[in-house]
């Protein structure tokens, strides 16, 4: 199935997901299609014979259980407006995620905050980092990202050094920006039981 698990496919993007998923496999079954898109073979049966109708695939029967699809030159057409399409409603609501974490750095910049550990090296320091660094000049710097597992340790995530949390001692910083959904709590009591300064402790998920 397509990884996009957050928003509920609308017919136009199945009929893109299905016409770039043809024109990169033209041997695709109908049952891998299934899982891409993830609705049942049938459904997809019933959209290839539309796509048929409408002039935007062909079908090439090897056998009577192997058929080949290909785009034709109205579905290519046709996929490149549906890309279009996806990438500029992608891109709306990228922009209103990114204005609501720019917000929320802007605030910690007003409370004093410039150079700051994030605690917790997944999904959330990745979209807060990258977010930071595409964002040309922003008064915030992130010196490292803590987290406590040991596989990570060393390694970095979008150019920021992992460490353990053993290692923030003698790094001059003016807070640590809590960075993981899950495990908020469990860091907190984590940096209590350490007599870090609570002060000190930025919540995303607050």
């Amino acid at each position: 199935m397509n990884e996009n698990h957050f928003f509920k496919p609308t017919i136009l993007y199945r009929k893109f997901l299905i016409l770039d998923s043809i024109d990169k496999n033209k041997d695709i079954t109908q049952r891998e299609l299934s899982k891409e898109v993830g609705v049942a073979v049938s459904m997809i049966n019933s959209y290839l014979n539309e796509y048929e109708k409408e002039g935007l695939i062909k079908k090439n029967y090897q056998s009577t259980k192997t058929v080949y699809y290909y785009l034709t030159k109205k579905g290519i057409e046709k996929k490149k407006v549906l890309n279009i399409g996806y990438l500029n409603s992608s891109l709306g609501v990228y922009n209103k995620a990114k204005k609501n974490i720019i917000d929320f750095l802007n605030q910690i910049i007003i409370k004093g905050y410039k150079n700051i550990l994030l605690y917790g090296a997944g999904e959330v320091a990745e979209i807060l980092l990258q977010t930071i660094a595409l964002s040309h000049d922003f008064p915030l710097n992130v010196i490292c990202v803590i987290d406590d597992d040991v596989d990570k340790h060393e390694k970095t995530i979008v150019s920021k050094k992992i460490i353990p949390v053993e290692a923030i001692e003698g790094i001059e910083h003016d807070g640590i920006l809590i960075s993981s959904y899950t495990n908020n709590k469990i860091i907190i009591d984590k940096l209590k039981a350490k007599n870090y300064d609570s002060k000190k402790i930025i919540q995303f998920f607050d």
